[in-house]
């Protein structure tokens, strides 16, 4: 092999994706530009030889986001590949996102060598710091060009990013610097490719493992003294924020705890609790609507962030017994109402110390508390009175899909709800079945920015997939549809057509003009939805009332493509029902 700028671009290049496959990588978005051609030469290679998959955006924006819905259903280190310049700064969204959610990106992009910096040369801006606020790690390959970097300075990089997914999952920035030539002979690149794969390719390289210990844990066993197993209490569990490949492990220990507890659960849509846990409470957030007095108990335990219930929120905030707050991968606070004492090692560790503060006697198997089957008594009222009152017509209103789609979208297939109104209707009006069923949304920065490239990327990996989202969600992203094999990916895309965020109607519609709300707020867009989905070749299936919505699934099913059944949403209607569901069942 030439020592040759043009053959060390493209050997780096491919020594360092290689490396990342060998840490767990198996997933690449690559977006289109000159300066990082010698990233999309190499990548390419290993997409030949099946060691990596490769797919295109053309949108950076879109390509985070996709990235991120792979990274969340897989449990795996993604990879995205841009150009340099404004191509960095589109990466910032998902980057955010991914720092929230706690979900490991590495976003590497090309970059000017430091002769190019800070003169005036094209497309050369401080890209390096674009992403400093959100990313865990902000690395760089050496400045005057990955061509003077050697083996151990590759290595070295690839471990530093294993080290930190361990210690704290989430974005990492690793900014590479190209000088020119970019492209690569065929003849040099025959002979860079007979040296990687002769000398690296089935390389042995031993990396960090996660130690499972955790021996330096520390906290105060007064704290877990406080705790009385004899005592009444509640589990409320949020959004599962750790990785798919711990969710059994964490469900294996949240049984335990409700198990030596008897404790009544709240759990959130997407908690990722399984649905054979004892001491689930259906219509919880109602019942809290309803009399948050009936709760009589002085310890909670917080599982995760909090849920998108205000009514909860207001709860926890006037709550004055013992709270405490169970992370997983999140050393940040996550309490905003400050009134719980933090724990980061996870529900596992956890429970362990849990038990071993207390003795063999009162860790025993209890029954569910007598709170527990009070709150169960009053969850089954309400289901009945949202069975009798939900369906009176065939009309389709968001209240009703979020109690009704559950139902008829198969168990087995996961669901993604977007932002804003799909996540709060779902944990208000659904039951048990959903509660507990495979489900995502990302509630990290609770944006509705990438909805459809996080649906996409999710459906690249756990398939086939619902995504429920308003009209103003999927619009936003609507550029997802030009990622690769997109139109091909097998998800189901439930357009709720309200002509606007209606969520805003319920917060200033009591206090504003109508034309006002319009402007300020709501921001309707006529769309032609046909002409639209024609022009992304998505097939696309109207569906006017609850009678034909199971039928539009099987359907969307038999198709095995992506494709959008849309339900129209006359606002009016959805707000008095909405109004007078909630009246029956507070007064009654």
């Amino acid at each position: 092999m030439t020592s040759s700028i043009e053959c060390q671009n493209f050997f780096r290049s491919l020594q360092l994706l290689d490396l990342f496959t060998k840490i767990g990588v198996k997933n690449l978005i690559l977006c289109p530009g000159s300066r990082s051609g010698p990233l999309a030469i190499a990548a390419g290679e290993l997409n030949k030889r099946g060691i990596l998959n490769v797919f295109n955006s053309i949108d950076e924006r879109s390509a985070g986001f996709h990235s991120l819905g792979i990274s969340t259903a897989s449990g795996d280190v993604s990879l995205v590949v841009t150009t340099s310049g404004t191509a960095v700064g589109n990466l910032l969204p998902a980057a955010i996102e991914a720092d929230k959610s706690c979900k490991s990106i590495v976003f590497i992009t090309a970059d000017r060598p430091l002769r190019l910096k800070n003169c005036g040369s094209n497309q050369t801006v401080n890209q390096e710091e674009f992403l400093n606020s959100v990313c865990r790690s902000n690395l760089s390959t050496n400045l005057n060009g990955i061509h003077e970097n050697n083996d151990d300075d590759i290595l070295k990089i690839v471990e530093t990013v294993k080290k930190q997914i361990l210690q704290s999952p989430g974005p990492i920035h690793l900014n590479i610097a190209f000088e020119k030539p970019l492209d690569i002979s065929l003849n040099n690149k025959k002979k860079s490719l007979e040296v990687f794969e002769r000398f690296y390719l089935s390389k042995i390289f031993q990396f960090l493992k996660n130690d499972k210990q955790n021996k330096n844990i520390q906290f105060s066993e007064k704290v877990f003294k406080r705790i009385n197993l004899s005592n009444p209490g509640i589990i409320i569990v949020g959004p599962y924020q750790g990785s798919t490949r711990d969710l059994d492990s964490f469900n294996s220990a949240l049984k335990k705890l409700q198990e030596i507890t008897g404790w009544p659960v709240f759990v959130d849509p997407v908690s990722g609790v399984s649905a054979e846990l004892r001491g689930l409470v259906e219509n919880w957030e109602l019942i809290l609507k309803k009399n948050k007095n009936i709760i009589q108990c002085d310890q909670i335990l917080r599982l995760g962030p909090l849920s998108s219930s205000n009514d909860l929120e207001d709860f926890l905030l006037n709550f004055e017994g013992l709270q405490i707050l169970v992370k997983e991968n999140n050393k940040r606070k996550l309490d905003p109402i400050k009134k719980s004492l933090e724990y980061e090692f996870g529900i596992s560790n956890f429970v362990n110390q849990l038990l071993g503060a207390f003795s063999n006697d009162k860790k025993k198997i209890k029954p569910l508390i007598n709170l527990g089957q009070v709150l169960i008594k009053e969850g089954a009222k309400i289901k009945e009175i949202l069975h009798e009152h939900l369906f009176l017509n065939t009309e389709i209103t968001e209240y009703k899909l979020a109690n009704f789609v559950p139902k008829i979208w198969p168990e087995n297939y996961p669901i993604m709800l977007s932002a804003s109104s799909p996540i709060r209707d779902w944990l208000t009006f659904s039951e048990n079945g959903t509660l507990t069923r495979k489900c995502f949304s990302f509630r990290g920065a609770s944006g509705i920015d990438g909805t459809l490239s996080l649906a996409l990327g999710i459906a690249r990996i756990t398939k086939p997939v619902l995504l429920v989202t308003g009209d103003l969600a999927l619009i936003h992203d609507i550029n997802g549809f030009l990622i690769e094999n997109a139109i091909e990916l097998n998800l189901t895309i439930l357009l709720i057509n309200n002509n606007g965020g209606n969520i805003f109607n319920n917060l200033y519609k009591n206090n504003l003009e109508e034309v006002e709300l319009k402007k300020l707020f709501i921001m309707p867009k006529t769309i032609n939805w046909e002409n639209l989905a024609k022009g992304y070749q998505v097939p696309i299936k109207n569906v006017s009332d609850f009678n034909k919505l199971r039928e539009a699934f099987e359907w969307s099913l038999s198709m095995q493509k992506s494709v959008i059944i849309k339900v129209d949403i006359n606002v009016e209607n959805e707000m008095k029902g909405r109004n007078l569901i909630l009246k029956k069942i507070i007064t009654n």
